[in-house]
């Protein structure tokens, strides 16, 4: 008689075991064609079936998905059953609180499971992402050193750490930090580009030449051509840094950094009509962003299409109205055609604006120069040099 009801019960767990396999490859099936509700409820469903072990699995998913008020119910009913605390669903519980908002539960849920286990890094990680919560950044960072010395290998720690330096401007402390990941990842394209950006913040700018060119080996993208080409002519290496803007535009030729930076440089070389014709070009794709209508009218004066400048001035300063740069070129574009009292009356709305603008108290000099005020342009000249 014993030997069939011990067939029946083999029979009956094998039905249960393959039910929790079905269900649960069902709910990631839904999960990957983006049915999100669909995986939730079953996951929900395979946490209230009965089991001798609590189900991790199921409450990660959850987690993930963002139903956490499901996962802290059962969670917590286990924590209530379990005979002794558990590291782990303190972590998972202090996770839950965490993602509704209940930064305090989740502080202490994530230090009870590291009085538990102290070693674990991803421990220290949620413990992080509560100091940040709080905004105590320098908590964050000492509990992600923490995590540092748990798990000395994980970059990804190591560029949190270096993107919370930066974000406070502790750039040399950053640099470090992304120094850490280049040497632990050497391929990784992103961890070069953040190292040449804190070289750049602390104008060290031969080294961020060489970071960028690494960026650049490992990921090849036009915008990190465009980053390297203005590294590049900052550390006054013009040549090169012409090379890589035209790299950007081969295989990216709307690329409007690159045309507007280029075309910048053109136009400091005196190659005016090359200048012209980049700016034409990113004038196609952004037709309203002041700066570069400004960079367009003052490649126009210098080739002396003073009629088109002033329309593209004008156009700027519409959309900036009380932008002193702009105020003060189309002030010059006046100049250049004689127009002096129009010249004389945009300077003085640049002072208003601007009352120690050097190079604008230089021009009005010379437009009362120009019609023989002598006087008045000497007393503008002489303010202009004391804000020199």
């Amino acid at each position: 008689m014993d030997l069939p009801v011990a067939s029946n019960v083999k029979q009956k767990g094998s039905s249960w075991q393959s039910s929790y396999f079905w269900n649960s490859l069902q709910a990631k099936w839904h999960h990957h064609l983006g049915k999100t509700d669909e995986a939730i409820r079953i996951w929900v469903d395979l946490l209230t079936q009965d089991s001798p072990k609590p189900r991790f699995k199921e409450v990660r998913h959850l987690i993930e998905a963002q139903a956490f008020q499901e996962v802290r119910d059962y969670l917590e009913s286990l924590e209530s059953k379990q005979q002794e605390e558990s590291a782990e669903i303190s972590y998972l519980l202090s996770k839950c609180y965490l993602g509704q908002a209940l930064i305090p539960q989740a502080k202490e849920k994530i230090g009870q499971a590291l009085h538990l286990k102290p070693q674990k890094a991803n421990y220290w990680d949620l413990l992080a992402d509560c100091y940040l919560e709080l905004g105590d950044w320098r908590e964050a960072i000492k509990a992600l050193d923490n995590s540092l010395r748990a798990a000395p290998q994980r970059s990804e720690t190591n560029y949190r750490l270096g993107i919370i330096y930066a974000f406070h401007e502790e750039y040399l402390e950053a640099l470090r930090c992304f120094q850490g990941c280049c040497q632990l990842r050497p391929r990784e394209s992103l961890y070069w580009e953040m190292k040449a950006e804190m070289h750049l913040l602390l104008e060290q700018l031969s080294d961020a030449c060489v970071s960028f060119d690494r960026a650049l080996r490992y990921g090849g993208t036009p915008d990190l051509a465009a980053r390297l080409a203005y590294c590049y002519i900052q550390n006054n290496e013009i040549k090169k840094g012409i090379q890589y803007y035209k790299f950007a535009l081969k295989y990216e030729p709307d690329h409007y950094d690159a045309l507007s930076n280029l075309a910048a440089v053109y136009q400091n070389q005196g190659r005016s009509q090359e200048a012209l014709n980049l700016l034409e070009r990113a004038k196609k794709l952004y037709p309203k962003d002041p700066i570069l209508l400004n960079n367009l009218a003052f490649t126009l004066v210098h080739q002396g299409r003073t009629r088109k400048a002033e329309e593209y001035y004008r156009e700027a300063l519409e959309l900036v109205p009380n932008n002193p740069l702009i105020l003060y070129n189309l002030s010059v574009c006046f100049t250049r055609k004689g127009n002096w009292q129009e010249g004389i009356d945009l300077l003085n709305q640049l002072f208003e604006i601007d009352p120690d603008h050097s190079a604008g108290w230089a021009l009005l000099g010379n437009i009362y120069d120009q019609t023989d005020q002598f006087e008045i342009a000497i007393d503008c000249f002489n303010k202009a040099l004391k804000l020199a």
